[in-house]
């Protein structure tokens, strides 16, 4: 039983750690979030299809195995279809433009309040807001800036990818 739960929580830990990769992966795609909730909802189906099996190899309890199977299957899921989406992505692209909703700054971490980093929220196609963090050498040029023109390629399921950025 020992044995299990150490491989359990291996299995946990990667899948944590691979939520902040699905992090860098969804900053270049544009994607309803819908999308990425249907897949850890899909987590949630597996914790009871497979609620017996968990039984038998672990001694959590069922919040605990709830939140392993919505982690695991959901980080995997979302990683698998971003991560294709953007490595089989069409190398053909095409430049939109897209109106800045909001210009923001985002505090650093906890020991570093005052270090902000410069972000837009722009509005997308199908009514939704993406966020894009800069340099702090885009400072100027974000106060300045109405538009967002983005360059798009084609992922292979569908979901635009960003490969390049410029403020108008």
């Amino acid at each position: 039983m020992k044995k299990n739960s150490i491989i359990l929580n291996s299995i946990l830990f990667g899948s944590l750690l691979l939520n902040l990769v699905n992090l860098k992966f969804f900053e270049q795609t544009l994607i309803r979030i819908e999308y990425l909730i249907f897949f850890y909802l899909i987590g949630f189906l597996t914790y009871f299809l497979s609620k017996k099996k968990l039984s038998k190899i672990s001694n959590w309890n069922n919040f605990n195995k709830a939140i392993f199977c919505i982690i695991v299957v959901g980080a995997n899921l979302t990683a698998l279809c971003l991560g294709l989406n953007l490595l089989l992505a069409s190398q053909k692209t095409k430049v939109e433009s897209f109106p800045i909703v909001r210009k923001t700054n985002i505090p650093g971490g906890k020991y570093n309040r005052s270090k902000r980093t410069p972000a837009i929220i722009f509005e997308t196609k199908f009514n939704d807001t993406k966020r894009l963090t800069f340099t702090i050498d885009y400072k100027k040029q974000i106060e300045k800036s109405s538009m967002i023109e983005l360059e798009l390629s084609e992922g292979l399921f569908g979901f635009e990818i960003i490969r390049s950025i410029k403020l108008k």
